[in-house]
């Protein structure tokens, strides 16, 4: 990968890092999540520098993994430029599911089925499946065991844990995130390139 892709990827982490620093300050708002040691508006000092961190290795992952797929998983239109309204629609239900999760987190039952159904129904009807399925499933199981290690340490509690001291509806939040993830990918990191 080339620099130029680098600082593609890295115009992509930004404004994702500061959306997803504005969730969790949803989460911290609503008492979804607490911090032990908070730095600003009840934040740790390492949530936007970790999320940035985060964006930054899932934008490189994403281009070395989308490029190197069998032919059985096709990615064509996921490698291709995208639309800023496409982006802005799947940021958009992304941040919802955001919402949803720290104001619902009272019903971490109800709140997994809305996620987990939500998330069927958008994949029913979306281009590149497998890939986009790869994609959210490697988002949830990585950022539920990630979310469970900084628990486990003492540096983040959440509310309610299910599995790996976390709630079992967060990988329902990271299937979304892979929608949002992949038309950023189309919009910073593909653009200009050709439609499959």
């Amino acid at each position: 990968m080339g620099g130029i892709t680098t600082l593609r990827i890295l115009l992509l982490a930004v404004p994702a890092a500061l959306l997803a620093t504005l969730g969790d300050g949803i989460h911290v708002l609503t008492g979804t999540l607490a911090y032990p040691e908070p730095f600003l508006f009840g934040q740790a000092w390492w949530v936007f520098p970790g999320f940035f961190l985060v964006f930054m290795f899932m934008g490189h992952v994403y281009a070395l993994a989308a490029g190197r797929l069998p032919a059985a998983v096709p990615a064509d239109m996921s490698r291709s430029g995208g639309t800023p309204r496409e982006l802005v629609e799947a940021a958009s239900a992304f941040i919802f599911v955001y919402m949803m999760s720290g104001f619902g987190n009272a019903s971490p039952g109800l709140l997994s089925a809305i996620f987990y159904g939500f998330f069927a129904a958008r994949w029913l009807f979306t281009y590149d499946r497998a890939w986009l399925l790869l994609l959210a499933i490697a988002m949830a199981v990585g950022g539920m065991a990630a979310e469970g290690a900084l628990s486990a340490l003492g540096l983040v509690a959440y509310r309610h844990a299910d599995i790996f001291h976390v709630p079992f509806w967060l990988g329902g939040l990271y299937v979304h995130g892979a929608f949002a993830l992949r038309e950023g990918m189309r919009c910073f990191v593909y653009a200009g390139e050709k439609r499959g």
